[in-house]
């Protein structure tokens, strides 16, 4: 990682006798595309408040460029916040919004005017300069406010679940923009979501966050094959989770027991993604789970599978279209599951 632009050191944020946030620590690097997820009420939302001081931590502190934040009021900060309801001047027109910031700086009229037509041409929104805002799309009036958010040129930005609103056509349009934005300045982008697809197809690195606490922080591939534990497991999804016995190189499943090379001896959860596990219709040679057919879900690129072990335990299996017409499943049909030794993944870390 380049040097860091944010640390957060101990932070922690309680309202009353409720803790929003467990004394995390961050850094966050020059340049960095950065996305925190996690559920509701994990303290994601929060942490991005902190960063732009709407929140004063109640212990620990910000810094920002090696300068201490916490006191900071949010208007003599540089850290400007896309919101999701993206917040624009109704009563402005697009150029007047993108304008506005400059103008609470006191930027000369012509650099001004200057500034706002290289943005505004930049996100492809010069033909609606004079146009009203709520006579845009939804997606054009994201652009005006990344424009507005962006015209001072701030060395961080905010985004607080910014494509949240828009079809789902216009989430990958928008995420391609936003990529191309950040390579394109330098610009370090803090960016809170939801959505497991944004955060991978987008950031450098991913922060899971659940209970006010960090549980995973790596880069999209990491996270999705490499889970710490099972909470961080069961938020990226299509995982299956198999607890055992690790003894001699191989873990006792219960009904099975397959090869585990490298694992240390004693009890252990193993994480298999769905696009990892086999599945046959006759039992193979090599150990295998009995599992019966459940239902199926069309997931783009696949078919997800679901079935249900024999522990009562829901498993997945991700394969293809030409795959499952061949395989021909019903509900309640008798499958086996099997996965390379290297496609287990040990979780070391507590949940």
């Amino acid at each position: 990682m380049t040097a860091p632009l944010v640390r957060l050191e101990g932070v922690k944020k309680s309202y009353g006798d409720s803790v929003a946030v467990k004394g995390i620590d961050l850094a966050i690097g020059r340049g960095e595309f950065i996305a925190i997820m996690g559920p509701s009420g994990c303290g994601k939302t929060t942490t991005l408040r902190m960063l732009a001081g709407l929140e004063t931590p109640t212990e620990g502190t910000v810094t920002i460029d090696g300068k201490v934040m916490n006191d900071v009021p949010v208007h003599a900060r540089d850290t400007p916040l896309v919101w999701q309801s993206l917040a624009l001047f109704p009563f402005l027109n697009v150029a007047q919004n993108v304008e506005f910031g400059l103008k609470m700086r006191g930027v000369p009229a012509k650099e001004r005017r200057q500034k706002v037509a290289t943005w505004l041409d930049r996100l492809g929104l010069s033909d609606f300069a004079r146009r009203r805002v709520d006579q845009l799309s939804g997606g054009q009036r994201q652009r005006v406010a990344l424009a507005r958010s962006l015209v001072t040129e701030p060395p961080i930005l905010l985004l607080d679940e910014p494509l949240s609103a828009l079809d789902a056509h216009l989430v990958i349009r928008m995420q391609g923009v936003l990529t191309k934005l950040q390579r394109e300045l330098g610009i370090t982008f803090v960016y809170v979501t939801h959505s497991q697809s944004e955060a991978f197809a987008m950031a450098d690195r991913v922060v899971i966050m659940g209970h006010g606490e960090i549980a995973q922080i790596g880069r999209p591939r990491e996270i999705f094959r490499a889970p710490r534990n099972r909470f961080v497991a069961e938020f990226v999804g299509r995982n299956n989770i198999l607890s055992g016995t690790v003894s001699g190189g191989a873990i006792d499943l219960g009904p099975i027991t397959v090869p585990l090379p490298g694992a240390a001896d004693g009890p252990a959860e193993i994480v298999v993604a769905a696009d990892r596990m086999k599945i046959s219709r006759e039992a193979p040679a090599a150990p295998a789970l009995a599992a019966d057919f459940v239902s199926e879900e069309f997931a783009g690129t696949g078919i997800i599978c679901y079935f249900e072990g024999p522990g009562g335990e829901e498993l997945k299996a991700q394969v293809s279209e030409d795959e499952l017409e061949a395989l021909d499943p019903a509900p309640g049909a008798r499958f086996y599951l099997t996965w390379a030794p290297e496609s287990a993944h040990v979780m070391t870390g507590q949940s």
